[in-house]
């Protein structure tokens, strides 16, 4: 037998091709959808997020190293670059994968992070019946004075801080939000690492074993479905349903009910915005929310967030400016209108709004009006915070820089 007669295992090459054909089923679907048909401008995007979610398949399914698993950052829902599903700007969020069976130690320290969630699931999401089977606030953990902590996850309970895991899974899916609304604040630190003794071979099923690596690549096709099905197309569909059919409009979303891995410790109000270059969309609360973190963010027809990085598309409770009649009041339109609290569409006629309110005592769902751009003047009160293009190219600034010292790209 010759090498080039030698394939791999029926199982390996089912796999791969299945999962091949399920990523042109997936650009079926997005292509076939009303925002494709009708508007040019978001078909570029659609196919950006059809590479992406690849990219994102093979770092979540693909990538994990069972034996010293690691928390990944940069490879996970990082800056503006992973943002399917809309991730939040001042998230520093972390993922992770872990035997179920095993014994690990989280330990770190807060730093000036305002907010620490970690979410276990069972599975990868998009495999069947998985579900989130534990959601943890660091506000309910003992952390010492000098802000730093160690968790233990383990099947069996432990005294002291600790998460349950499952033993009967072998992938066990961990989400970490911790939330830093300045950027250029102290990130803290975060480390895991497996305390159980297994003989180094444990797991190297994992690197040779053809039916491990068919499990993986099948893991994979089930999670490019998802991220398509419920990310790219549905929740435009369902921030739109949720303000009764209309754009332009906010509507409540409990985090439960989002997606798979929506925190049930915030508040969601949602919508899809619809612009011309003449019109602009205010927002409006009568109050402030009372979270301890809040913010608002744009992001295109297919859940990716906008440029946040280098564009004011998003604005959080610290960079936020209230008005002198105790209202909170925020500016969506292409054009800069040279308020503090403008929203950067970064040249989109349409995309999504998500205003995010965590740990809040109540659930506000902010209300909005599109109004012509040349009343914004006579609209907003006379004490608008007030930015000029210079104040705002070096706010601008001061955001790139933040994020290249926080991410390092």
């Amino acid at each position: 037998m010759t090498a080039s007669q030698i394939t791999a295992s029926p199982q390996l090459n089912e796999a791969w091709f299945a999962y091949h054909a399920a990523l042109d089923e997936m650009r079926q679907q997005m292509e076939a959808t009303p925002r494709f048909q009708q508007t040019p401008q978001h078909r570029a995007k659609a196919y950006h997020t059809l590479m992406e979610m690849q990219a994102m398949a093979y770092n979540f399914a693909i990538a994990p190293r069972m034996l010293h698993p690691r928390i990944f950052v940069n490879c996970g829902w990082s800056t503006d670059m992973y943002t399917l599903g809309q991730n939040g700007q001042d998230f520093l969020y972390g993922v992770a994968f872990v035997d179920g069976a095993q014994t690990y130690r989280l330990k770190g320290r807060m730093g000036d992070i305002s907010l620490f969630l970690l979410q276990t699931l069972n599975g990868l999401f998009g495999e069947p019946d998985v579900k989130v089977d534990g959601n943890y606030d660091w506000a309910d953990f003992k952390v010492d004075d000098d802000g730093r902590f160690e968790v233990i996850l383990s099947p069996q309970r432990h005294e002291g801080n600790w998460i349950r895991l499952n033993p009967e899974i072998g992938f066990q899916f961990m989400l970490i939000r911790r939330a830093l609304p300045r950027w250029d604040g102290d990130p803290g630190e975060l480390s895991l690492e497996r305390i159980s003794e297994l003989p180094h071979d444990h797991y190297d099923g994992d690197e040779f074993d053809e039916a491990a690596m068919a499990a993986r690549i099948r893991r994979a096709t089930l999670f490019v479905r998802y991220l398509t099905h419920d990310f790219n197309v549905n929740l435009y569909d369902m921030y739109f349903a949720q303000a009764g059919g209309k754009k332009n409009v906010m509507g409540l979303l409990p985090g439960t009910v989002t997606s798979q891995v929506g925190s049930p410790t915030s508040n969601y109000a949602m919508g899809v915005f619809e612009l011309k270059d003449d019109e602009a969309l205010v927002i409006e609360m009568d109050q402030v929310p009372n979270g301890v973190y809040w913010s608002f963010q744009l992001g295109d027809v297919w859940s990716r967030s906008l440029n946040f990085s280098s564009r004011q598309s998003s604005l959080n409770n610290w960079e936020s400016a209230v008005d002198g009649d105790g209202k909170l009041r925020i500016v969506v339109s292409l054009r800069d209108p040279g308020v503090n609290n403008w929203l950067d569409p970064c040249g989109r006629v349409e995309g999504t709004v998500v205003f995010r309110n965590y740990r809040a005592t109540s659930s506000p769902v902010p209300t909005s009006r599109l109004v012509k751009f040349a009343e914004l003047e006579r609209l907003l009160p006379a004490g608008t915070k007030r930015v000029s293009a210079q104040e705002r190219e070096a706010a601008m600034e001061r955001r790139r820089q933040a994020m290249l010292k926080l991410y390092g790209e």
